[in-house]
């Protein structure tokens, strides 16, 4: 491989697609860059969980990768000797923290310098509630890392409470539709992401309830997997009583036209590792309003009033009026759709967020 100009040595432990979330999907686009452009970078693959649902959980099967990467990363971190370890630390899951202190202490251990990406958020609030010898680990693995990317304002304050000595902002960035926008006489409300309560599946489906009982033009489309047996059935009697069309995990040309195909993004999330939803991203880049919660780097996504509506969470009520209006105020809705387009090309294409990553790696030392 050839080396980048700075000739610096990178790690790379991160997760990548399957499964499909927005974290994996975004480590993945990073090492792509990191690659087209010739960094000396090895990865290392968290390849944990093998679908949306298994993450977070404990099983012995991820026992056992866990002892693998375990070894792995020994081997590179004494051969490949990097300058430089990219990580992206836990959210506010037990768990995986444990899993953070196992694989983050031989890094600490020889003094190898930290990348800490926050695609999760809620790190810092775990703290407090720790035993004091876990209270000990974390500080030893997770204090005073080098380097801390963020992905929005917000993302900040898990990397301050760190004492990072570095913090820098990079947004994630996705690839543009290239198709037309909705042109149906229904008005298409989407949702996109793991189909689970904290994502806001059970809000959604009460949105449009709401919703519909004042206009039955609305109608709702609901990509992707359901999280457990209790969002199943709710989706499967939504879809019995008209309110939604549900399409499953959708990808490439389908997942395309199922945004360009809607009017409006609906997102009411309080996902306990919620940070910066690349899914609102992809919103934008089809041209459409979001309809969202107060939620972590949410507000730092979606401007109230210009291109989407922010509330607090579960204010199902509330996010059902935002959707009228936007259904019924042709006006309104092409305001806040244009402005939406023009954020993300302003700041959240695949090249804005190529030039962050190179220009990033080149000046870490």
């Amino acid at each position: 491989m050839i080396e980048a100009p700075s000739q610096q040595r990178i790690l790379i432990l991160g997760q990548i697609p399957p499964p499909f979330g927005g974290q994996a999907i975004n480590i993945q686009k990073m090492v792509q860059v990191l690659n087209k452009h010739h960094f000396n970078y090895q990865l290392i693959p968290l390849d944990f969980s093998e679908s949306l649902n298994d993450m977070g959980a404990f099983n012995f099967t991820k026992a056992l990768k866990l002892i693998r990467i375990f070894c792995t990363l020994w081997y590179k971190l004494l051969v490949y000797r990097p300058h430089l370890v990219y990580y992206p630390p836990a959210g506010p899951t037990i768990n995986a923290v444990y899993r953070d202190f196992i694989l983050l202490f031989p890094i600490k251990l020889l003094g190898v310098k930290r990348i800490f990406h926050f695609h999760a958020g809620g790190l810092a609030s775990l703290y407090d509630g720790l035993a004091p010898w876990a209270r000990m680990v974390y500080r030893y693995v997770y204090f005073k890392p080098a380097y801390a990317i963020c992905l929005s304002k917000a993302g900040r304050v898990d990397p301050e409470f760190l004492q990072a000595q570095q913090i820098d902002i990079i947004p994630s960035g996705v690839e543009a539709f290239n198709g037309t926008a909705n042109q149906e006489e229904s008005f298409v409300v989407l949702f996109a992401g793991l189909c689970s309560a904290s994502k806001g599946i059970l809000d959604f489906i009460e949105v449009l309830r709401i919703c519909r009982q004042q206009n039955q033009r609305i109608v709702g489309k609901v990509m992707g997997k359901a999280f457990s047996s209790i969002e199943e059935k709710a989706l499967a009697k939504a879809e019995k009583e008209g309110i939604l069309v549900y399409e499953g995990i959708l990808s490439g040309n389908k997942k395309e036209a199922a945004f360009l195909g809607s009017s409006a993004f609906l997102f009411p999330s309080v996902f306990e590792s919620e940070n910066f939803p690349t899914v609102i991203i992809e919103a934008f880049a089809a041209g459409l309003p979001v309809v969202s919660t107060e939620w972590r780097g949410i507000p730092d996504l979606v401007n109230h009033g210009k291109n989407g509506f922010i509330h607090p969470p579960h204010a199902t009520t509330a996010m059902a009026q935002r959707i009228l209006e936007l259904a019924e105020n042709n006006e309104l809705h092409k305001q806040l759709s244009a402005q939406a387009k023009s954020d993300f090309e302003t700041n959240y294409t695949m090249g804005n967020f190529e030039a962050l990553i190179v220009a990033y790696f080149k000046k870490v030392q």
